[in-house]
């Protein structure tokens, strides 16, 4: 059993999700909520700006990124929501909880 904890856990991490060390427990920082489809708080700054329909450029002069890293963020908010467009992830961030 512990064999496929391990390999579940690596096909997330590979997929972008934040996944404890075996035998830790997940906690949340102080005073940070839980964001939704377990995005980072970059990712979710990210999945905002392009529910607002702001272009990648758009988002890395805002965030003062580079569009590289603004890509690889939007990447992992993809895989994280299940969605394949902007579209998507603008439709999943409006979408009320």
């Amino acid at each position: 059993m512990t064999g496929l904890h391990a390999q579940a856990a690596r096909e997330q991490r590979r997929l972008g999700v934040r996944v404890p060390a075996a035998g830790t427990t997940a906690k949340s920082g102080k005073g940070r909520k839980d964001l939704p489809f377990a995005l980072s708080p970059r990712e979710h700054e990210i999945a905002l700006l392009v529910a607002e329909g702001l272009g990648n450029q758009q988002i890395a002069e805002r965030l003062y990124l580079s569009v590289r890293t603004v890509e690889t963020h939007l990447s992992r908010v993809f895989a994280k929501i299940g969605v394949s467009s902007r579209v998507g992830v603008a439709t999943a961030m409006n979408r009320p909880e």
